[in-house]
């Protein structure tokens, strides 16, 4: 299980996933040659920033809805901890190079490595992420041109060249915690006459 902190150390897991295949790739490492040129902050933070060549902004986070109903683990001693939130976490990626050529074969690079590498775990992740080491799922979202409108909208910028992504599931564990008495004796009196 992760900390408060997985939400940050999703992004900068998919970031250094990303960097580790772009340094390989001469093409697109010609684009991007540095690890600070890919950013978390959003295209609207970055607009006049030309150092930052690929924004990876997390838009939207939610609970994921196929596991909400899990049971509590256990914590320290005899203590119940409640089960971990779970969320999506949506990106917008977007490549900030100059050129619509230079943006494409940037923008199919990080396709690429996110179908190649849609699992991230292990050394992929990192903080505590790496420390529960769960696997993270990075998933080609097809977002709708009026949703994606709406993004770029509420980013006050025009629309540009990016795909959406939702990563799952982000687990934030509970800090809460229920002492349950333990169970001292046993009872069997099943079918006895009179009770």
């Amino acid at each position: 299980m992760s900390n408060y902190t997985a939400l940050a150390e999703v992004g900068e897991s998919l970031a250094g996933v990303l960097w580790q295949e772009i340094q390989l790739d001469p093409v697109v490492n010609a684009l991007i040659d540095t690890e600070n040129k890919i950013s978390l902050k959003s295209p609207s933070d970055l607009a006049n920033d030309v150092s930052v060549r690929l924004s990876i902004y997390l838009y939207r986070v939610v609970e994921d809805p196929y596991t909400k109903n899990q049971f509590p683990t256990f914590g320290n001693g005899a203590q119940l901890r409640k089960p971990p939130l779970t969320l999506d976490l949506f990106y917008l990626i977007t490549p900030l190079v100059g050129e619509p050529r230079d943006q494409q074969i940037v923008l199919g690079k990080v396709m690429q490595v996110l179908y190649d590498r849609a699992i991230l775990e292990g050394s992929d992740l990192v903080g505590s992420l790496a420390i529960a080491n769960e696997p993270l799922r990075a998933i080609l979202n097809p977002v709708s041109l009026e949703e994606g409108a709406r993004v770029w909208q509420a980013l006050e910028l025009s629309y540009r060249l990016s795909v959406c992504y939702v990563v799952r599931i982000a687990m934030v564990d509970s800090t809460r915690e229920q002492y349950v008495q333990p169970v001292l004796e046993r009872s069997d009196s099943y079918g006895e006459a009179g009770q």
